[in-house]
């Protein structure tokens, strides 16, 4: 039996959908968002809305500190970046429309992937100065989320811009450059133990791993210098490269030092 990571994903991804819109149904597993909510009545921060609730409002609650901590330690566990490719809204629609863009052959452009760091820093100075949480306004996540919660169609207004920009103009510009929660988890990926693991022996260089990536930088460091694992943080863990694999030169491991 050939073993494909894709339709797990891909379930994982509609479920949290039907997650963030389970209130419309009259069910009571979620409440909340993305960045703050109740699951089964456990209560959970996203790191990122904690860390910039508490500079914008220089107020430190530590109950949301041990929520966020749950978050950041599970995403930590399964690589940081795990997010984005695995529960994200914002990241399954750009994922389905970049084949859109493939299809149209268009948007090869590609910022770098070191600006979503940028992008996490400037987010935290700006929330500092100005008094309020930056991102929890202006993120398409979160306005995602309200959509789908609320029916408040015209956030989507934001999304659809994003998704115009990267057909017309640079491939996943949004997850891959821009979205600081991604610059955040992929800070905590890069010392994650759930790696890719790279077989040298196995690999015949056929390419179809890098094509098939997102973040393509991620894989060629340790492809180019003989390397056992994806070390880069800003890897997300979607298997897309292991299923794609004809000589099954990648897995997932566990990396224990």
């Amino acid at each position: 039996m050939n073993f494909k990571w894709w339709p797990i994903r891909r379930f994982v991804q509609l479920s949290a959908v039907v997650l963030i819109a389970s209130p419309l149904m009259g069910l009571n597993i979620f409440r909340g968002n993305l960045a703050g909510g109740e699951l089964f009545g456990f209560s959970l921060i996203d790191p990122l809305a904690f860390l910039q609730a508490t500079v914008a409002s220089r107020i430190f609650v530590a109950p949301f500190l041990g929520a966020a901590l749950v978050v950041a330690a599970f995403y930590f566990l399964l690589g940081g970046r795990t997010f984005c490719a695995w529960v994200c809204p914002v990241g399954l629609i750009t994922e389905l429309n970049d084949r859109l863009r493939r299809s149209l052959a268009t948007g090869e452009r590609r910022l770098p992937l070191s600006a979503s760091r940028w992008s996490l820093v400037v987010v935290i100075v700006v929330s500092f100065l100005a008094g309020v949480p930056l991102f929890e306004i202006i993120s398409p996540i979160g306005m995602t989320t309200r959509a789908l919660m609320f029916r408040d169609w015209l956030t989507l207004l934001m999304l659809v811009s994003i998704c115009a920009v990267e057909v017309a103009i640079a491939r996943r510009v949004w997850c891959r450059s821009l979205c600081p929660l991604g610059g955040f988890y992929s800070l905590l990926g890069r010392f994650s133990p759930l790696r890719i693991h790279f077989s040298e022996q196995l690999c015949t260089h056929c390419g179809e791993c890098t094509r098939i990536c997102p973040h393509e930088e991620v894989l060629l460091p340790s492809l180019d210098h003989d390397c056992s694992h994806i070390y880069s943080g800003d890897c997300t863990r979607c298997c897309d490269c292991i299923d794609i694999c004809p000589t099954k030169a990648l897995s997932v491991h566990v990396i224990y030092k």
